[in-house]
């Protein structure tokens, strides 16, 4: 386990900010506990709040330190709903479908990242790879000249016969 020891490491130097647009999903709950008990940074959940509470006291996960955005009640929404229709005025974005799209969990999210108020974006524990991808792709986009987005899985395994010393790489382009 060098490969992910060495990223445990650097992120406790540098810990950062990670939504979660899934809050209420029970995995996500107890890696949002898992980033945050390893020091790694402050996770933000997102979704109802109390049904948030009620799955945690249900798994008996400690919400403490945790950080819980219900984007439909959030102070940010109206913010990011006009972003959002700016950003997609050209393909026909009217005000009322920017509100309605920035009250999704996944594109709130995105906006998050976009805005700097979170560093980065963990979702797709029961979503569609397409309802994860599509606000990325048009509240982020790719790189500018650039045509790919791709992603990327690491799997560390004991054997070090596999991949490089153990560490596989899985990349999926889009």
């Amino acid at each position: 386990m060098r490969f992910i020891g060495g990223i445990i490491e650097k992120l406790q130097r540098h810990p950062k900010r990670i939504v979660f647009p899934e809050g209420a999903e029970p995995r996500v709950l107890q890696a949002a506990r898992q980033f945050h008990s390893l020091r790694l940074g402050a996770p933000i959940l997102l979704g109802d709040r109390t049904k948030i509470k009620e799955t945690a006291q249900e798994l008996n996960i400690s919400l403490e330190a945790i950080r819980i955005i219900n984007p439909a009640e959030s102070e940010e929404l109206d913010n990011f709903a006009r972003r959002f229709e700016a950003l997609r005025r050209s393909k026909g974005m009217k005000a009322l479908e920017a509100r309605e799209a920035m009250m999704q969990p996944n594109y709130f999210g995105a906006m998050m990242v976009a805005m700097h108020q979170a560093d980065g974006f963990v979702s797709g524990t029961s979503e569609f790879t397409g309802s994860v991808l599509r606000p990325l792709f048009q509240i982020i986009k790719v790189a500018p000249k650039k045509t790919t987005a791709s992603s990327c899985q690491v799997m560390e395994v004991e054997d070090s016969r596999f991949g490089e010393n153990g560490v596989l790489f899985m990349e999926t382009a889009a």
